[in-house]
């Protein structure tokens, strides 16, 4: 796990014992949509026009799921802590090792869950924006 995820640039896992669930990867490498295109119906012509060759991309909502764990309460929650601030800021950069040419430039917007487990183990389901999906560092 260690290396696997990086946030703002610091590897999740030894900074905040942070790890991703199987669908966060998918979450990620999902395309972006394009925006709708510009269409024009004409009562002189059948059918509609479209135009398709300006392409744009349109911003995308992710949802990661992030496990969190620790070896005992106290760095649990001094992990927390620590993990809540830096979604304070409001902007996530993320990388992973199995894209790491590609930087993901994310927007914080919601923690929709959190579930602690066994006193040491809690999962995130966070809400991310990337309003720009060709921002990407490659």
């Amino acid at each position: 796990m260690i290396g696997e995820l990086f946030i703002n640039g610091r590897d999740a896992y030894t900074t905040w014992g942070i790890s991703m669930d199987d669908t966060s990867l998918s979450a990620l490498m999902t395309p972006a949509p394009n925006k709708e295109f510009m269409e024009n119906i004409s009562r002189l012509n059948h059918g509609k026009s479209v135009i398709t060759n300006a392409a744009k991309k349109d911003e995308r909502n992710l949802t990661l799921q992030l496990n969190l764990t620790a070896p005992d309460k106290d760095i649990f929650f001094a992990r927390y802590e620590s993990f809540c601030k830096e979604l304070d800021s409001g902007v996530l950069e993320i990388r992973t090792k199995y894209q790491p040419a590609i930087l993901y430039r994310t927007i914080y917007l919601s923690c929709s869950q959190f579930s602690q487990f066994m006193q040491g183990i809690g999962k995130f389901v966070l809400k991310l924006n990337e309003p720009d999906p060709t921002n990407r560092k490659y």
